[in-house]
C-alpha cells in the first residue's frame, strides 16, 4: 500500500491491513472526537458503502476524555455518546506490541466482551482492530475530524455563534486581550492555526442591552461536526482567547473540558439565515485543491517544450504527472460529496418549506399595506461615523484578498415589522440552501459566508459576512444587484433609509445606505484560515480538480486549460 489513507484502507483486503497494523507504531492516546469508520467486509466492492451506512445509522466514532484514560462511542444517526471504555497503552493480541488498548471489560455491561486496539497508520489516521472473547471480528478506522482530502463524504460548512455576557468589574481587561488576539491571528493564525475545520473565525464586544452590560460574541463557520470545534475552544490554552473566554459570566475556571463544552453549548446561538457560498467544500479540500493548483503550474513552468502541443495532450501530460504523485493522486478521484445524511434533511427542507408558502399568501396584500403605513412614519438615521471609530473599523479591512463585515442593529418594534423580517430571513435561507447554493449569492459571487442572528429575544439583529474585495465594491454589488433583498431584510431595522412597499426606495439612496451600514459596524479580530484564495480562486481550483478525473476533448481541454 503505498498511499496510506482512508480511501486506501477502505479498499485494502483482510490480509493488507493486517500486514500495515502489524508494522505501524502505536501513536499517541487520542483525545477530543474522533470520526469512526467501520470496516465490515475488507476486500469487497461493497466495503465503502456498507461502512458509509453503518456511520449513518449506528456508529460514528469515539470521543476520548482530555485525559487519555477513558472514551465513550458515539452511537445513531446524531452521534449520542454511550458505551464507555478504559483506555491505556498495551500489548496487542495481534503481536504482542505496543498499541492503545481500549477496554470495555469494567466499564460496560453490554460490551464487556469487546476490546479495541489501535494504532497509527499516518497523520490523524487509526487503524483498529476488534476482538470479542478474545477473537478477532472485524477493523475500523478513527479519523481526527476536519482532516483527510476526500477520504469519506464531505462535511458541511455551518455557523458557530457563541454569546454571553462579560463579568461586571472585567470590561476594561477586553481591549488588550482583543490587541493581543489580534496581533497572534495576524503573526501565524493565533490559536485558530491549530483548530480543524476552521474556515473563518471572529472576536468582537457587543454593545450593551437594556441591562447596561457588554458581552462577548465569538462566531466561525466549521466543517461539521461542531463538537470536535467545542472541544478545542474548551481546551486551557493559555491564550488570549482563552481568557476572553474566561471573563464572561460563569465560565469554568476548572480545566475539565466537559464542563465547558457544556458552557459553550449553552451559550450557542442558533442563526435565523445563513449563506454557505458551496456547501461540502472542507477546509482540508480547498487546501489540498490549492496546493494542486501550484504544483501543476509548477510542473508546467519547468517544462518548456508545450508550445504546438495539442490541448488534450497537455491534458493528459497533466494527468499522467499528477497520478504519478503519491501526495496527489487523490486528485484523479471526483470529491466526495456530502454525507448521506445531510443531502436528506435538505431534500426534506427543499420540498416542505414551498409546501407551506401558499398557507402566507392569503396575509400578503393585508401585510404590505400595514408595512406601508409604517413606512409612512419611519425616522430614517443620519448618523455619521468618527474618524476613531472608522480607523478602528478599517484596521483589518483590505490586507489580503478578503474582508470581514460584521454589523448590529435593533429591530423596529411592533409584531408587524418582527413578523416580516422572521418571515424574510426563513425565506431567504431556503433560497440560500436551494437557489444560490452552487453560484453565488444572486449573481454575487465574492461572498464566502454570511449570517443573520437574532440577539435579546429578537429585538436586535447581527449580519456577519466574509467576501473578496473592498467594502466599497462589497456595498455596490449589493446596491446594484442585490437592493429589494437589502431592503427586505434591514428596512426593518431601527434608522434604516426610507423605503416604499418593502423593496423598493432605501439601498438606492447608495450614500444613505452606506452611512447606515458604516454607523452599524462593529470592529473585531478576525481570522481567515485562506486569507490569499477568494471564491473565484476557490471555484476554478475545484473545476481544475474535476477536470483530472476524466479523459477530455479539445474543446473541453481548452477551457480546462484557461483554468491555469
Amino acid at each position: 500500500m503505498t498511499v496510506v489513507d482512508e480511501a486506501a484502507l477502505l479498499r485494502a483486503t483482510h490480509d493488507e491491513l493486517d500486514r500495515l497494523f502489524r508494522a505501524s507504531p502505536p501513536g499517541e492516546v487520542p483525545h477530543g472526537p474522533m470520526d469512526g469508520t467501520a470496516v465490515l467486509a475488507p476486500g469487497t466492492p461493497v466495503n465503502r458503502l456498507v461502512a458509509s451506512l453503518a456511520r449513518s445509522v449506528a456508529w460514528r466514532g469515539k470521543v476520548f476524555d482530555p485525559a487519555g484514560r477513558t472514551l465513550a462511542n458515539r452511537i445513531g444517526p446524531v452521534g449520542v455518546t454511550a458505551i464507555k471504555a478504559a483506555v491505556a497503552p498495551g500489548h496487542s493480541w495481534v503481536d504482542g506490541r505496543e498499541c492503545v488498548v481500549i477496554d470495555y471489560s469494567k466499564t460496560s455491561l453490554v460490551a464487556r466482551g469487546v476490546r479495541d486496539e489501535i494504532r497509527l497508520v499516518a497523520k490523524d489516521l487509526y487503524l483498529g482492530v476488534v476482538w470479542l472473547w478474545r477473537r478477532r471480528v472485524g477493523w475500523f478506522l478513527l479519523r481526527r475530524p476536519g482532516t483527510g482530502a476526500a477520504a469519506r463524504p464531505s462535511p458541511h460548512q455551518v455557523p458557530l455563534t457563541i454569546r454571553a455576557p462579560l463579568r461586571q468589574g472585567h470590561e476594561g481587561d477586553v481591549p488588550g486581550l482583543l490587541d493581543e488576539l489580534r496581533k497572534g491571528v495576524d503573526s501565524d493564525g493565533g490559536p485558530f492555526r491549530d483548530m480543524a475545520g476552521v474556515h473563518f473565525a471572529r472576536v468582537f464586544v457587543l454593545p450593551p442591552d437594556g441591562d447596561g452590560r457588554e458581552s462577548l460574541v465569538y462566531m466561525a463557520e466549521l466543517d461539521t461536526p461542531v463538537l470536535a470545534h467545542l472541544h478545542d475552544l474548551a481546551a486551557a490554552r493559555g491564550d488570549a482567547l482563552s481568557a476572553l473566554l474566561g471573563l464572561c459570566e460563569e465560565y469554568p475556571e476548572t480545566r475539565t473540558a466537559g464542563g465547558r463544552v457544556r458552557w459553550l453549548r449553552d451559550h450557542e446561538i442558533p442563526p435565523a439565515a445563513t449563506y454557505v457560498h458551496r456547501t461540502g467544500r472542507s477546509l482540508a479540500r480547498i487546501r489540498d485543491e490549492a496546493r494542486l493548483r501550484e504544483r501543476i503550474e509548477q510542473f508546467l513552468d519547468e517544462k518548456p517544450e508545450w508550445t504546438g502541443t495539442g490541448e488534450v495532450a497537455v491534458h493528459r501530460a497533466i494527468r499522467d504527472f499528477v497520478a504519478q504523485q503519491p501526495d496527489l493522486s487523490w486528485a484523479l478521484r471526483p470529491a466526495a460529496p456530502t454525507a448521506v445524511g445531510h443531502r436528506l434533511r435538505e431534500a426534506a427542507h427543499l420540498v416542505a418549506v414551498p409546501a407551506v408558502a401558499p398557507l402566507l399568501l392569503p396575509a400578503v396584500p393585508a401585510l404590505a399595506a400595514l408595512i406601508r403605513l409604517k413606512e409612512l412614519r419611519d425616522e430614517p438615521e443620519h448618523a455619521t461615523v468618527s474618524r476613531e471609530r472608522l480607523a478602528e473599523l478599517t484596521q483589518q479591512e483590505d490586507t489580503r484578498v478578503q474582508n470581514p463585515f460584521t454589523a448590529t442593529g435593533y429591530v423596529k418594534p411592533g409584531p408587524v415589522r418582527h413578523f416580516t423580517l422572521r418571515t424574510v430571513l426563513f425565506g431567504l435561507d431556503w433560497f440560500n440552501r436551494h437557489v444560490y447554493a452552487t453560484d453565488g449569492l444572486a449573481g454575487v459571487r465574492t461572498i464566502h459566508f454570511a449570517r443573520w442572528v437574532y440577539l435579546d429575544g429578537g429585538r436586535r439583529l447581527v449580519f456577519a459576512s466574509n467576501y473578496d474585495g473592498s467594502l466599497e465594491s462589497y456595498m455596490d454589488d449589493f446596491i446594484d444587484k442585490l437592493s429589494a433583498g437589502l431592503n427586505a431584510v434591514f428596512s426593518n431595522g431601527v434608522g434604516y433609509p426610507r423605503t416604499r412597499w418593502l423593496l423598493w426606495g432605501g439601498a438606492r439612496d447608495e450614500q444613505a445606505f452606506k452611512s447606515y451600514l458604516r454607523a452599524h459596524q462593529l470592529p473585531a479580530v478576525w481570522y481567515s484560515a485562506y486569507g490569499d484564495l477568494s471564491a473565484r480562486n476557490i471555484d476554478d481550483n475545484s473545476a481544475l480538480r474535476d477536470g483530472l478525473t476524466r479523459d477530455l476533448d479539445a474543446e473541453a481541454a481548452r477551457s480546462w486549460l484557461a483554468l491555469l
